[in-house]
């Protein structure tokens, strides 16, 4: 959606993603220098004098592990997960932001949380993609009465970019009080539907849906970030020393709103550049580390009964999806600010033994910054809407940058 030409390329029909994975896993299984940590988790990145020199990383077996490195990269993903609708995977929980910010690197455009329009709704299910290229291929969005909508909001109809498809689903669904959309493909030749949709077949089918003649029911989602770490054309960060790749930069190639499959430029072609200039950098600094010897404090006690992370974590991706989704207006902003800040008392100084904690004080940290990058923009922007400013500030295109003194 909001191309002008058919110019997105494919592969095994609608497993584009996976196969660039599998081809990637496969490059880095046959080289002999390269150690993967799965199950891994990263706390912190190390610093020294300004200089990012490697990270905090804590393994299921070893425990706590510091790695240093004469160059890091970045490449830790989104941070859909701070919402309670979202296609990103559990572990997108916006963990990269918040250790490059504490580690002092610069963060740009924290208020442009894309939202994509179609995600399978099925209660109590994960949430699923239905790709746009539905849409593309001529798929109707219709609502619980089998009204097409679209074209009430954009004479593009169902091809309008994402922001404005994911607030007409939003409007429509209050309009008629229903919770979710429906997708329409039953006008569509059934064998290009399956010969082009494969994986989206087979997620509906296990729902007792088929997708050349049921209607798919459909709601928006928090799906990518914009905004991230300020690079430049190579990766390189504001931090010496540390690099960053994918979807935790703000590379600036997307603007106010990312085109569909555009996400490959951040993650192939940038996670190429910061690859090589990290390489290249390592090779031209000296090799002066020397040991210092840290010893860890025992691990506290985790306190289940007193503190529930679940709980804690639910309530911060429903006030988020409510106050800081789709549109948002000064009162929902300062009502969510107000939120972050009560809950952070109880968070902020606590000490966590497992990545579950961890990433809830990163949560934590990261909505505030997005909080106040939203509330510091007023206007409407690409994905970032406001209802109490609903029109483009021409004197506002400029980033909102967030550093280390915020």
């Amino acid at each position: 959606a909001g191309h002008s030409h058919r110019r997105v390329a494919h592969a095994l029909g609608d497993a584009t993603g996976k196969e660039i994975m599998r081809a990637l896993l496969a490059q880095v299984r046959q080289q002999p220098h390269i150690q993967v940590w799965e199950h891994t988790f990263t706390i912190d990145l190390l610093t020294h004098e300004g200089v990012c020199r490697g990270a905090l990383v804590w393994h299921p077996r070893y425990g706590k592990v510091l790695v240093w490195s004469k160059q890091t990269i970045l490449a830790s993903g989104g941070a859909g997960r701070l919402y309670r609708e979202t296609t990103n995977p559990e572990i997108a929980t916006a963990d990269g932001y918040a250790m490059a910010f504490r580690a002092g690197a610069q963060l740009r455009d924290m208020e442009f949380m894309q939202f994509h329009p179609t995600v399978l709704y099925i209660a109590g299910s994960a949430r699923s993609l239905i790709s746009e290229a539905v849409r593309g291929e001529g798929a109707y969005l219709r609502d619980c009465t089998g009204y097409r909508f679209m074209f009430d909001y954009d004479p593009a109809g169902e091809l309008a970019p994402r922001d404005v498809v994911s607030r007409a689903i939003t409007r429509q669904m209050e309009k008629t009080r229903h919770p979710c959309v429906y997708l329409d493909l039953s006008h569509l030749d059934p064998d290009l539907v399956k010969e082009r949709f494969p994986n989206i077949r087979k997620a509906c089918v296990e729902f007792g849906l088929d997708i050349t003649t049921d209607l798919i029911p459909v709601r928006p989602g928090a799906h990518y970030m914009i905004g991230g770490l300020t690079v430049d054309a190579e990766g390189r960060s504001t931090l010496s020393g540390l690099w960053a790749a994918g979807e935790v930069t703000s590379s600036g190639l997307h603007g106010a709103n990312r085109l569909a499959s555009n996400s490959l430029l951040e993650g192939v072609v940038f996670g190429i550049h910061a690859g090589r200039g990290a390489s290249q950098a390592a090779l031209d600094q000296p090799d002066d580390f020397t040991a210092t010897p840290i010893a860890f404090d025992e691990e506290p006690p985790t306190r289940e009964d007193e503190f529930n992370l679940v709980d804690m974590r639910n309530s911060l991706n429903t006030m988020m999806w409510r106050y800081v989704g789709i549109e948002r207006n000064a009162e929902d902003l300062q009502a969510a600010a107000r939120q972050v800040q009560f809950w952070d008392r109880y968070v902020a100084t606590r000490e966590f033994a497992e990545p579950a904690g961890w990433e809830l004080h990163n949560q934590m940290l990261v909505a505030r910054l997005m909080i106040a990058a939203a509330a510091a923009r007023r206007e409407s922007r690409g994905v970032h809407y406001r209802s109490d400013f609903p029109d483009t500030d021409p004197r506002q295109a400029q980033h909102i940058t967030i550093d280390s003194e915020f």
